[in-house]
């Protein structure tokens, strides 16, 4: 076809539809024309659009997400693209406008259809654009070591403090947190939840995640907020009355000499504890677990036992007082947060409770990583950011999130520092209890194997009243 044809067929096409056909995919309009050229030109960054969204996709909607949340560079890049291809697809859809016959007759209804359509490309890609950026940020925050207010262990470990015993727990054995694992080496981290923002908090849960790639399995070990005497790995013995959830406050107010700062002391106390070199550490934060959860829909478990602790305190004003019957229940955030919370009442209370903290992790995550929610994905990502802090380096979030969810079910290794690796009643003024360190050591062994710091080496030695 000649380009005298091809004008004069536009002059016969539908302005409205020219519009439409390129709104719905860039370059149709022009192709309806019979503008070949310009329908292929106006194609190809479209077709580069969803190239770039396949590979973004090619391990799940999850990691995808979490590449944009962690990763700076890639948000920002999909921000510019969704601005830039929205801005594309406004100018062929204006393009193929011009490009047919605009009747007088038609000319009001036409205008309208166009400004409807540039409306609808214009919210949508700033919209879209401005979420992409939210997320990005939220991501910032969560990953910006240096900045944020709400990480503990930002502040730098301070020289020895006077009358510290400067000695290493174990022969040729040096804490020595946050080394940058190998490549295809155990990664460790070390979870803890806190009720806010402020350095001085009890961490009642405390659970150290290890993922061997090697083997394809998770170790999971949570220490009992209510552990106390325990030999400290810079030397000395814990107070039967000084329980490890509050090792950052006591070091804090000066209570306990520690050489290092207290998040730091934490983290090295339970690398020590559990025989494993902790690489990297997250803490979250009460209120973004509840806000989580219920922006998930809730999460599904199966309980164990009946559950009714009358002393339980909802923190919110409501009357003490928690029950649940034994078998399978749906929670929402308020229900899930007493789930892992409660402990009085119950023989194996504080081991117990550390165990449905790790079924309602496990549980969180399934949910996190179903289809159902690829749509919430934007939404729980910014609660990521409002809750939690780590510093894990955001470059290499998504493929250990990958890896990780590739983990089966039978790989996952669930621990509770209870009995028989725990003596209770240790103290006389609270519900204390004491670690056996002999048989945490070849716990951490059997667990961990050469990658234990007792690997082939003598265990501390039980420090017990």
């Amino acid at each position: 076809m000649t380009k005298d044809q091809t004008k004069a067929t536009s002059r016969t096409r539908s302005p409205s539809l020219a519009a439409l056909l390129s709104f719905l995919w860039p370059g149709l309009g022009q192709l309806y024309l019979r503008n070949r050229r310009l329908a292929a030109v106006f194609a190809v960054p479209s077709v580069l659009v969803i190239v770039l969204l396949a590979y973004g996709l090619r391990r799940g909607p999850i990691v995808f997400a979490v590449e944009l949340f962690a990763e700076r560079n890639v948000g920002l890049a999909a921000v510019a693209i969704v601005i830039a291809f929205g801005a594309w697809r406004l100018l062929s859809v204006i393009h193929a406008f011009l490009g047919a016959n605009r009747s007088s007759a038609r000319k009001v209804v036409d205008r309208a259809v166009l400004l409807a359509l540039a409306a609808v490309i214009v919210v949508t890609h700033l919209g879209g654009g401005y979420y992409l950026l939210a997320v990005s940020d939220a991501g910032a925050e969560v990953f910006d070591t240096a900045n944020s207010q709400l990480l503990p262990w930002a502040t730098p470990s301070p020289s020895p403090v006077p009358g510290a015993i400067a000695r290493t727990p174990a022969p040729d054995w040096t804490p020595a947190p946050t080394a940058t694992p190998a490549g295809d080496g155990r990664v460790t981290i070390l979870f803890t939840g806190a009720s806010s923002g402020n350095s001085a908090n009890l961490y009642d849960t405390i659970m150290v995640v290890s993922y061997n790639p090697k083997t394809n399995s998770i170790q999971m070990v949570s220490v009992p907020r209510d552990s106390a005497s325990f030999p400290f790995y810079w030397g000395g013995v814990d107070d039967p009355g000084d329980k490890i959830n509050a090792l950052p406050t006591y070091v804090q107010t000066g209570h306990i000499k520690s050489p290092d700062a207290p998040y730091w002391t934490l983290i090295k106390e339970v690398q020590y504890l559990v025989g494993i070199p902790i690489d990297y550490s997250a803490i979250m934060y009460i209120s973004g677990f509840v806000a989580m959860i219920n922006k998930l829909g809730g999460i599904d478990i199966v309980s164990p036992k009946v559950l009714n602790d009358p002393t339980y305190d909802w923190l919110d004003g409501s009357p003490y007082g928690f029950s649940l019957s034994a078998g399978p229940h749906h929670l929402d955030g308020r229900t899930a947060l007493a789930y892992v919370r409660t402990r009085h009442g119950y023989e194996d209370g504080d081991w117990a409770r550390s165990s449905r903290q790790q079924q309602v992790l496990i549980a969180l995550l399934h949910k996190m990583a179903s289809p159902s929610q690829i749509l919430k994905i934007p939404s729980l990502i910014k609660l990521l950011g409002q809750s939690v802090v780590t510093d894990f380096p955001a470059d290499r979030l998504a493929d250990y999130i990958s890896m990780g969810l590739n983990v089966p079910s039978d790989n996952i290794t669930q621990v509770v520092l209870g009995p028989p690796y725990t003596v209770t009643g240790t103290s006389a003024t609270n519900s204390a209890n004491c670690l056996l360190n002999d048989k945490v050591a070849a716990l951490s062994v059997q667990l961990f194997g050469a990658d234990s710091l007792w690997y082939e080496r003598p265990a501390p030695a039980n420090t017990c009243p």
